[in-house]
């Protein structure tokens, strides 16, 4: 089967939740061998995810509680696109609300998308590697604990499961290999 014979078509599409931040549609769908199945998709405007380092290579992070799963995570920095907002400010944006850093540049890690199955929001990683401490700008209702942590320490958090939230590791593996790869650059420069 060629990708092409792979793909679902939507017959009919059904509101069944409009809400603040999420909106969830039921779908009918024809399936590649002609029968119908049922889709439901949870509709998502996006959202950012921001690996701040400075220059001891400490990374910051919040801790909140997070109401679906009763209990408190450690996370990078993060929230959803505004509408007519892009990403990269919006990347901005939620650094400065959740931990008072500004960061004068940041360099795109790529996206994520979140939860494949039923979920089309996209996660836009970044990693900002020049930042400023500043004052904290909170949205109301928001309650987070900032902790910078060594990004050695944080990665073998990680790999012991102490870190789970799936922004956060995608966004920490990818910087802290990132970073590994430019100081080898930079020692073989050095060497020549």
């Amino acid at each position: 089967m060629n990708l092409d014979e792979m793909k679902e078509t939507t017959l009919s599409s059904e509101s069944i939740y409009d809400g603040a931040i999420i909106n969830v549609e039921k779908d009918t769908v024809r399936l590649p061998d002609g029968n119908t199945s049922i889709r439901e998709v949870v509709r998502h405007p996006g959202g950012v995810s921001v690996c701040a380092i400075d220059h001891d290579l400490n990374v910051y992070f919040v801790r909140q509680f997070r109401y679906p799963f009763g209990t408190v995570l450690l996370e990078l920095p993060a929230g959803k696109i505004d509408p007519e907002e892009n990403p990269y400010d919006a990347a901005l944006r939620e650094l400065k609300e959740e931990t008072g850093l500004v960061a004068t540049d940041m360099i795109s890690l790529g996206q994520i998308y979140s939860s494949v199955g039923f979920c089309d929001e996209v996660i836009h990683m970044y990693m900002a590697v020049s930042v400023e401490q500043r004052e904290q700008c909170l949205d109301a209702g928001e309650f987070v604990k900032v902790e910078k942590i060594p990004i050695a320490e944080a990665v073998q958090m990680v790999i012991r499961g102490e870190i789970t939230d799936a922004k956060t590791v995608a966004s920490l593996l990818k910087a802290y290999i990132i970073l590994d790869q430019l100081q080898q650059q930079y020692e073989e420069q050095a060497q020549v």
